[in-house]
């Protein structure tokens, strides 16, 4: 099988973006594992090289074809933001969300064509987006309105082989137990379920998480896991998933560790992903689980007051390159119509 094709986007230009692209693609063996087109301003991207103190191969194209794709080069698409103030670097720009969400969208449209198999994007910023215009409340949305996608997607946050999905997310702590359904906690589970899998485990292990103390103690403490939660978790058995649990919030790592588990699904943003930020922040990944595109980033914010500094730190972002890889890799349909794609090019 060919290698996968990564479509690869800065992210803000105003943060750490671009010097983590040259940190993580000035590694060889990364070039030897996949194909890599980035979308960026040609200039953002030799300030990023600049800034790390390294380079990589790379030549620039305006449309790839088939016969462009060179084991140990990045392939460069130009895009000059069509924003027209300059960058203003350390801080959140109208000028900088415009040209997040044009390299994204161009991202999408490599993929949507057949010709990249995945999507990895450095650090952005939901403010900076927000004031280019980004209508949705985050990028996962924005996502799969791009892309005509209606079916439930959420975030995926990945540690080394740990996964983690929640059923509720980016919502007032006072929304959550309204927010939550057998439908919603279901879905979690399936998507967990199938994002796994993409990304080559067999038969995944999945812990649920309680909603309340001591797992509502048979309902004296609430009783979501006995209405909502157990219940989500007999369909999802009934669908061939293995799912254990639910495990109260304190005692979950035991679990996972004890029953040599997966992922975790939680029922609120903060719920697990506490425990899986300190267990390697540096090598955290975001998946954006559930779009027909596998697409993944860095764990962490644009570090704007680090910027031009080369004191980023790039292991969560390389780890987010090796995941599209990965996924891409897994992303069987999507493979066999890229390779047709190439074919024709």
């Amino acid at each position: 099988m060919s290698l996968p094709v990564i479509a690869m986007v800065l992210g803000d230009p105003a943060g750490v973006g671009p010097e983590l692209v040259a940190k993580v693609l000035s590694d060889k063996s990364l070039l030897q594992q996949a194909h890599f087109i980035i979308i960026a301003d040609r200039d953002e991207m030799k300030k990023g090289m600049a800034i790390a103190g390294c380079e990589f191969p790379w030549r620039e194209v305006t449309a790839p074809t088939k016969s462009d794709l060179t084991v140990g080069e990045a392939l460069l698409m130009h895009h000059r933001c069509s924003h027209p103030a300059p960058f203003e670097y350390g801080k959140a720009t109208e000028q900088s969300g415009v040209y997040i969400l044009e390299t994204l969208k161009k991202a999408l449209e490599l993929t949507q064509s057949g010709f990249a198999h995945s999507i990895c994007f450095a650090p952005l910023n939901k403010q900076a987006m927000h004031m280019g215009g980004l209508t949705f409340r985050d990028e996962l949305h924005w996502f799969a309105a791009q892309l005509n996608w209606t079916s439930f997607c959420c975030e995926v946050n990945v540690v080394d082989d740990l996964w983690a999905g929640r059923a509720t997310s980016h919502i007032p702590f006072r929304d959550i137990v309204s927010n939550l359904s057998i439908d919603g906690v279901l879905d979690t589970i399936i998507l967990m379920n199938n994002t796994l899998r993409q990304a080559g485990f067999a038969t995944p292990r999945i812990a649920v998480q309680a909603l309340n103390p001591h797992g509502g103690e048979n309902g004296l403490f609430g009783d979501e896991e006995q209405t909502i939660i157990c219940p989500a978790m007999e369909k999802a058995r009934q669908q061939g998933i293995a799912v254990f649990g639910p495990y109260p919030a304190d005692t979950t790592w035991k679990a996972m560790q004890s029953e040599k588990l997966d992922a975790v699904v939680s029922m609120y943003h903060d719920q697990f992903a506490t425990a899986l930020k300190m267990l390697g922040f540096e090598r955290g990944v975001t998946v954006q689980g559930g779009l027909p595109v596998p697409i993944a980033t860095a764990n962490h914010g644009t570090a704007y007051n680090l910027y031009g500094q080369n004191v980023a730190i790039p292991s969560a972002f390389e780890q987010a390159v090796l995941l599209a890889i990965r996924m891409a890799k897994g992303s069987q349909p999507a493979l066999q119509v890229t390779e047709q794609a190439l074919n024709n090019a």
